[in-house]
């Protein structure tokens, strides 16, 4: 019997937060700048040293603590507080406030019009440029002038790199490949994990799994589909909704691990409902953090369903998106405890959103909405009803 917690009846919001211009929300995300840093028990020098973070730490900003502090979360550490002086922030939520601002392709008003910003859209914004702020736009990266945009971090955010040239002609993807040389066009990855498959079709074999900003070779177009070849000359097949072409000569990528080893679904019968959900529960509380995979410290909606399954060995891919392309699907009369349920918030893709459905018509999921974390919601409350999408079995 599966025991039922009763949280806050205050609607929750996925992965992808919807709002009523359908707007995307993401962690106010930093770097540690300094190494060594103390980490305190609140903000002031004299507080209680609780932690320490070095350079490149990556920590989650929770909110300005004022006198030159931030209150943050660092895996290891947890809730904690940092000196200004040692953070560097690179992505940040703001809201632009004026009706039909226009976003370009590069941080001048010379530059192409990507698109319209509408009052009241949130963006992820992930640097300044001069005075540009530099945002997340409909799959692309895009510059909106500083005067249309507001935000509480704003004026922390960290200088953003040089914008590569993207593609600008108005012609089809498909036209634009077909037009250029695979040295003068190339693609970037534009997702958290990137499915690359044998063939232009979602039931064909998973290659590898590709990160975010992976730089690929583009040698043609099919019918929505990229053909690619990566830096180890696997050639294959990615969505092209997911791909932002790029003019010039292909940048090399620098990672040491920039291909993750493919991920195939596994599961060998012997996991019960009740055993993942009485798990899954013992997380209720943990913070949300985008891209986030760790129980303990700060999971994404993908992020804690993918690491509650693989505690029992049932490896998940690691988006929301691609989980759905897992498991049996089911109609919501035939849910049953441990089914996945996928929703859409109003993102880019089909699927924004993931959860576990417990029983009781409730379900257990990561939210960055006024849940803030791991909670229990219903699929009764208005956003679970406008947003649904459908439901995967992945238990046998």
């Amino acid at each position: 019997m599966v025991k039922f917690k009763i949280l806050t009846a205050a609607v929750v919001l996925g992965c992808t937060t919807l709002i009523s211009t359908s707007s995307v929300f993401a962690s106010n995300l930093a770097r540690i700048t300094g190494s060594s840093v103390n980490l305190r028990s609140y903000n002031s020098t004299e507080a209680r040293i609780v932690g320490t973070a070095n350079t490149g730490d990556t920590v989650t900003i929770l909110a300005n603590a004022n006198n030159g502090w931030f209150k943050i979360n660092k895996s290891g550490v947890g809730v904690s507080f940092v000196n200004a002086d040692f953070i560097s922030i690179y992505q940040t939520d703001a809201t632009c406030i004026e009706e039909s601002v226009n976003v370009r392709t590069a941080p001048s008003t010379d530059s192409k019009i990507l698109g319209v910003a509408k009052k009241g859209q949130v963006f992820v914004t992930t640097g300044k440029s001069g005075d540009w702020f530099q945002i997340k736009f409909n799959g692309a990266t895009g510059y909106i002038y500083k005067d249309y945009m507001q935000g509480s971090l704003l004026k922390y955010l960290a200088d953003a790199p040089a914008a590569t040239p993207a593609v600008t002609s108005d012609k089809t993807t498909a036209a634009i490949i077909a037009s250029g040389a695979s040295d003068d066009i190339y693609g970037v990855v534009d997702a958290t994990s990137l499915n690359m498959r044998e063939s232009a079709d979602e039931n064909s074999k998973v290659l590898k799994a590709l990160p975010d900003g992976y730089y690929l070779t583009v040698n043609g177009y099919n019918n929505g589909w990229i053909d690619v070849t990566d830096d180890s000359d696997t050639r294959g097949f990615v969505k092209a909704e997911y791909i932002i072409l790029k003019s010039g000569k292909k940048p090399e990528n620098k990672a040491a691990k920039a291909i993750i080893s493919p991920i195939e679904y596994a599961n060998d019968g012997t996991v019960t409902a009740s055993e993942v959900i009485d798990y899954a529960e013992q997380f209720l509380g943990t913070p949300y953090v985008w891209g986030g995979t760790s129980l303990t410290t700060g999971v994404d909606c993908s992020g804690f369903v993918y690491s509650v399954f693989k505690d029992f060995g049932i490896t998940l891919n690691r988006t929301s998106r691609d989980m759905f392309t897992q498991g049996t699907a089911v109609t919501k009369e035939e849910l049953e405890p441990a089914d996945l349920l996928f929703f859409n918030s109003g993102g880019d893709s089909a699927i924004s959103h993931v959860a576990m459905y417990i029983g009781n018509g409730q379900y257990i999921h990561s939210t960055n909405g006024s849940g803030n974390g791991v909670v229990i919601s219903s699929l009764d409350d208005a956003y679970s009803v406008k947003t649904y999408v459908g439901a995967k079995r992945v238990l046998k």
